[in-house]
């Protein structure tokens, strides 16, 4: 498995982001890393495991649940959300996230499709837990309530957290 990537600490360009942003999608996760006993049992006592098709996700899946069989699937990979321009001047890892949220973090038609292909197909398997990142997570959540399905509370332990959504009474 590979390390996981950080971003400069001195700041980097437009393009340079988006570099970096590659090269954490390529990378898997510390084979120190940790996952919460209770995210374990969640991943083992599911009907389905899912993950991403980025290593990272397929790693933590790996972890979350070993030995265990896992439907790799792009329809939950993480949205190609473009960050703005900046000014081409070199700025933190955390200024490029902050401008990610300022604009808003809206997908592509081509993204929201695949995003609602992703909600179908989870709607369709019922009990999983899905592996994936974070700007793809709260779209597919969204639809899924659009299906009927209940958000819950999330909880967070550093580079691991959980949403729990709850299928409607058939």
């Amino acid at each position: 498995m590979g390390a996981r990537r950080t971003c400069t600490r001195g700041g980097s360009t437009f393009d340079g982001f988006l570099r970096w942003r590659e090269a954490y999608e390529r990378a898997g996760i510390l084979e120190s890393e940790i996952a919460p006993p209770a995210l374990c049992e969640l991943a083992r006592n599911a009907k389905h495991l899912v993950a991403s098709n980025a290593p990272r996700a397929i790693a933590s899946a790996e972890k979350l649940a070993p030995g265990r069989e896992v439907l790799v699937t792009p329809l939950v990979r993480e949205l190609e959300l473009a960050p703005p321009r900046l000014f081409g001047l070199k700025w933190p890892g955390m200024v490029w996230m902050l401008a990610f949220a300022i604009r808003g973090l809206k997908p592509t038609a081509e993204e929201a499709a695949r995003v609602r292909e992703a909600a179908k197909l989870l709607h369709h398997l019922g009990d999983a837990v899905v592996v994936t990142h974070g700007a793809v997570r709260p779209a597919i959540a969204r639809e899924l309530v659009k299906l009927g399905w209940t958000l819950g509370k999330g909880r967070r332990s550093h580079h691991w957290s959980a949403w729990t959504l709850t299928m409607p009474a058939a």
